[in-house]
């Protein structure tokens, strides 16, 4: 009879145990429905962070790329205004040398005239000379 009593006192025990659990659970039934809603809601919030982190990342590295290339060309276009700068600078040059020239030649010079008449004197001697032969 003992073994029977024991039986029938766990399975009360039992029963109310089970009774006691589901009654603070019921007890508290709304706070753990907000909490899972809280937590599907949560965990659907990380997984649509996921994967904007996921998309972002890949937008960086593709800046990150992009960015590369994009400095790797301006070193290129700086090499090249580099060494258009530096023609300029003699095209400039030149330019000045060029109104300079063109001022002097504005203005008639009288040792350059004389200059001028002595050679076409020698080439009006050489081609009269040049008649001779003929």
């Amino acid at each position: 009879m003992s073994l029977t009593w024991y039986i029938i006192v766990s399975i009360l025990w039992w029963g109310l145990l089970w009774y006691f659990i589901f009654y603070m659970r019921y007890e508290y039934k709304d706070t753990v429905n907000q909490l899972r809603a809280n937590l599907k809601e949560a965990n659907k919030e990380i997984q649509y962070l996921n994967s904007e982190l996921d998309e972002f990342t890949q937008q960086n590295n593709l800046l990150k790329q992009k960015t590369t290339e994009l400095l790797d060309r301006n070193d290129e276009l700086s090499d090249v205004v580099a060494e258009l700068s530096k023609y300029y600078v003699h095209i400039k040059k030149a330019s000045e040398k060029t109104s300079e020239l063109n001022k002097f030649l504005q203005e008639p010079s009288d040792i350059i005239q004389e200059k001028i008449k002595k050679f076409s004197q020698k080439d009006e001697d050489i081609i009269s000379n040049d008649k001779v032969f003929f």
